[in-house]
């Protein structure tokens, strides 16, 4: 009898701090809600929920971990930031997690988050995986508790997972549109040479995907083109150039395919420039005293600079006239 009156009092006050902070979660979820709640509503559902473990008998190992890890965050600081702000931090303490040369330089001292130093963001990791398994571990010994009042409990570790697993989502989205953009129908046609000197550098730091799989956004450019344009004495002329450089791909949203058009393309490049002495197509780029200077490309559309004593400006558009070749 006294358990049961101590875990009706336990739900009373859950409902009663659940409903000044935000609405009790359900199946159709308010994105909003996760807003709403701070750290702080998740500390009371955590304290509810030892005290709910205490009374039917559960873990007391895990319960104690839980308390600890309740104690070392319930500081001003950090139970009065939102969950949103936690679901968004970008520490981490997975196994791909890097720190940047700043942080390992010590330049950046200060926390990603203010207030949410490295170790608080992994006791809040720690504190949302314990909590909803030690919960319904406790609640198997009783009756007394509801199901609605466990969702009144686990309100704020629903909201922050469901803002974790949206951001989750968006981020995989993220990472095939980017894998799409650089590989598939609207990427730029590579030719045989650029096809083996980009799958070799795929074990180079600066072309490999990141730890997180996330693609480079660098390729190598290694291309004859005969169909670079110049004006000569009025008169339109070909000039044949070697290219060597990079493509960097965009990764802004509306850059690239049709949504971006000409003016924001989903890829630049850049590189060095050579041709041979003599204008023309299909001249070799190392006849006589090559002429050096560099291209820029902005999308399809590129444009160079030769220098030496024929120096030339020249316009073409990325395409291939022959698959594989140029």
């Amino acid at each position: 009898m006294t358990r049961a009156l101590t875990l009706a009092a336990l739900m009373a006050s859950c409902t009663l701090s659940t409903a000044s902070g935000a609405q009790v979660a359900r199946t159709g979820f308010d994105t909003a809600q996760v807003r709403t709640f701070t750290v702080a509503a998740l500390l009371r559902s955590a304290r509810t929920e030892v005290e709910i473990s205490r009374l039917a008998t559960s873990n007391p190992t895990v319960a104690a971990m839980v308390d600890r890890l309740v104690s070392r965050l319930d500081r001003p600081a950090v139970s009065a930031l939102p969950l949103q702000v936690v679901a968004e931090a970008q520490q981490r303490t997975g196994a791909n997690r890097q720190a940047g040369f700043g942080r390992i330089a010590r330049w950046q001292r200060k926390p990603e988050v203010p207030g949410l130093g490295d170790g608080d963001a992994a006791a809040l990791d720690t504190l949302t995986r314990l909590m909803p398994a030690e919960l319904r571990t406790a609640l198997e010994g009783t009756r007394a508790v509801s199901d609605d009042s466990v969702d009144r409990i686990l309100a704020p570790l629903d909201a922050l997972n469901f803002a974790r697993r949206n951001i989750s989502i968006g981020q995989s989205l993220e990472k095939l549109n980017r894998f799409e953009r650089k590989y598939g129908p609207d990427a730029p046609q590579l030719n045989g040479v650029e096809v083996g000197l980009n799958y070799v550098a795929q074990w180079i730091p600066l072309f490999l995907p990141n730890s997180e799989g996330w693609p480079s956004r660098f390729e190598i450019v290694g291309a004859y083109v005969p169909a670079y344009l110049t004006m000569v004495d009025s008169k339109a002329r070909a000039v044949t150039v070697a290219e060597v450089g990079l493509r960097s791909y965009i990764w802004r949203a509306g850059w690239g395919g049709k949504e971006g058009g000409v003016l924001r393309p989903g890829y630049l490049s850049f590189g060095v420039a050579v041709a041979g002495a003599q204008d023309g197509a299909f001249v070799s780029p190392l006849q006589g005293e090559s002429r050096i200077g560099a291209f820029l490309g902005w999308g399809e559309a590129k444009v160079a600079f030769l220098g030496g004593d024929r120096k030339r400006v020249l316009v073409t558009r990325q395409f291939q006239a022959i698959p594989w070749v140029f």
